[in-house]
């Protein structure tokens, strides 16, 4: 499931080439991935609507317009957008298509058709928004805020990474990551954490997801399912994974092999001799 780093990729990505378009027509070949409206009149009330802006909460995409209606988008598991500069051939795995005016066009391909869109009227909400955590890259990343919540907390420290009502948009990859390079190991419970643990959290978070938006996100196969930036290329990050995925591999600091364990049934890797 994209996180936080390849939402953000396609958010930035986005902002490039889309705000200020207007929506010439929209196509939609499964309405049932339109979680609260009726395809019909989605396709009429995206007609002549401008792009004002186009916004990340989470793991959800947000394009506002400039009526103040919104669009909200979840990719889940395989969900891409995919941006063309002209019309193109549409494939059988595109299940909405936004052409605009200028003859450009933003596919919404899904494999699995799992993910989901949503259309708000001017002033509706969308009360699932409202639930979420502190965003990590955000102005409001605080560390007593980290260690109240950690403190309060009896969860172990990798689900509550990846917990979204308390840290916003942290998936199972970047848990992984975070929990290595701060030396913590991922079944602790969050309220055993010492103060310096805490900030090395603190720190390592946007560290790691920063350096992640910056490498485009993580791609870990080359199936027509697998995450893909705006321009249906590949991220980078998976190139400098340190523990995600290698289990058998020795660890990057000590040689330890990493191990696999399961929590939640999602995997988890840990080197056990660097992680505490």
């Amino acid at each position: 499931m994209p996180e936080l780093p390849e939402v953000e990729t396609i958010v930035r990505q986005l902002q490039s080439h889309v705000i200020g378009k207007v929506i010439h027509c929209v196509e939609i070949f499964r309405p049932d991935q339109w979680k609260l409206n009726q395809a019909n009149d989605v396709t009429k009330r995206l007609k002549n609507q401008r792009i004002a802006a186009i916004t990340r909460r989470a793991k959800f995409i947000l394009i506002e317009f400039q009526s103040g209606c919104r669009l909200i988008i979840h990719l889940r598991m395989t969900g891409k957008l995919i941006w063309f500069p002209e019309q193109v051939k549409i494939d059988k795995f595109t299940r909405t298509v936004f052409h605009f005016t200028d003859g450009s066009s933003l596919h919404y391909s899904d494999t699995r058709a799992l993910g989901w869109l949503i259309w708000l009227e001017c002033g509706e909400n969308y009360p699932s928004l409202n639930k979420l955590g502190v965003e990590p890259l955000g102005d409001e990343w605080n560390l007593d805020h980290l260690k109240a919540l950690c403190r309060k907390s009896t969860q172990e420290i990798k689900l509550f990474l990846m917990d979204q009502n308390k840290i916003a948009g942290v998936g199972n990859i970047y848990a992984n990551e975070v929990l290595f390079r701060s030396g913590i190991h991922p079944q602790r419970r969050s309220n055993t954490l010492m103060d310096e643990e805490i900030e090395k959290l603190f720190r390592f978070i946007p560290k790691i997801l920063e350096l992640a938006v910056e490498k485009m996100g993580t791609t870990l196969g080359n199936k027509v399912s697998d995450y893909r930036s705006v321009y249906n290329i590949e991220g980078e990050y998976q190139n400098i994974l340190t523990v995600y995925g290698r289990e058998g591999q020795p660890c990057i600091k000590c040689g330890t092999p990493i191990a696999r364990i399961k929590q939640k049934d999602r995997s988890s890797f840990v080197c056990e001799k660097c992680q505490k």
